[in-house]
């Protein structure tokens, strides 16, 4: 499992435990990005590797930041 399926399986569990609907979409990112959406808000996943900054940056964006 790379860094990216391990961050989209830590959204996932976050999202379960705020009782929060998660959703990811492979097809509607285009060069191989994923959306995903927990709850109301998404996000676009970039195709590569998920460094710490860009996590940070993506999980303020589905307002789960700490």
């Amino acid at each position: 499992m790379n860094k990216r399926d391990r961050f989209i399986a830590e959204l996932r569990d976050e999202a379960r435990r705020r009782g929060l609907p998660f959703r990811i979409e492979y097809r509607r990112g285009k060069g191989g990005h994923a959306m995903v959406w927990i709850g109301e808000r998404f996000t676009t996943l970039p195709a590569r590797e998920i460094d710490p900054h860009t996590g940070r940056k993506i999980r303020k964006q589905l307002g789960l930041a700490h």
